[in-house]
């Protein structure tokens, strides 16, 4: 075996030869190996040319004070930024919740309350619940227009509570399914003026009494959800979990 002392680093023209053949991955490899490779294969003259055809914009505004090789470097974590990460899964739990939707009109109130788990809940795997109402009570259509509607959320033993949307006023005057929407806030690691990009969706299933339409007979069902504002669609369970737990787990 041949002692390592007695070997002979290449010259600087050979090391220059093979670093037109290398990648970037390889050449920031082969520039920790000693100081003479690391002068090498840093060179400016190896990572200008790289630099101009991934990061066009980073070249024309660093090149005047950084080295080439450190602005790729720049650039290639930048873009790995914005690759989209698998999202972790929810430590919260949705049979620890329960949802407590209280609706309020001026000849009463409805208020229901159900733990999540036996709720009925969406085959597709979205943040969207359903549940039944057993208040029989009738309102006019005059009461209805008054209506007020708050969405709370609690953690099972009342560790936590989380107002999703409160007094959300309305419209439930017409025989047919009533709704209402509410952003969301922001869940804390931004200013209060920075937006959730989700809303709340509270929907009403209405039944009318078929010989008054002044009158619904009663309320039926409740549905409520969490949307994404952007393109009007629920979110998953997951991502409704993850958004919850900014401020049950806080």
């Amino acid at each position: 075996m041949q002692n390592n002392d007695n070997l002979i680093s290449p010259t600087w023209e050979v090391l220059d030869l093979v670093s037109h053949h290398l990648d970037p991955q390889s050449l920031a490899i082969a520039s920790c190996v000693s100081k003479t490779w690391c002068t090498c294969f840093s060179s400016d003259h190896l990572w200008d040319p790289l630099c101009t055809t991934h990061f066009p914009s980073l070249s024309t505004v660093g090149a005047a004070t950084l080295p080439r090789c450190r602005l790729y470097g720049l650039g290639y974590t930048a873009a790995l930024r914005r690759q989209p990460k698998q999202p972790r899964k929810p430590r919260l739990a949705l049979h620890r919740l329960l949802f407590v939707v209280s609706v309020r009109l001026p000849g009463g109130v409805v208020e229901v309350v159900s733990p999540c788990g036996e709720m009925r809940q969406d085959p597709h795997g979205l943040f969207r619940f359903n549940i039944e109402v057993a208040e029989e009570r009738e309102w006019t259509a005059e009461e209805l227009k008054a209506v007020k509607v708050t969405w709370t959320i609690v953690e099972r033993g009342w560790k936590a509570v989380f107002t999703v949307a409160e007094d959300t006023g309305g419209n439930l005057s017409s025989a047919v399914d009533g709704f209402f929407s509410k952003e969301l806030p922001s869940p804390g690691c931004c200013s209060s003026t920075m937006s959730s990009g989700l809303v709340a969706d509270i929907r009403f299933g209405l039944k009318a009494q078929d010989d008054d339409s002044s009158r619904v007979s009663r309320i039926e069902k409740v549905s409520v959800g969490v949307m994404n504002a952007l393109n009007w669609r629920h979110v998953s369970v997951d991502d409704g979990l993850l958004y919850l737990e900014h401020f049950l787990h806080v």
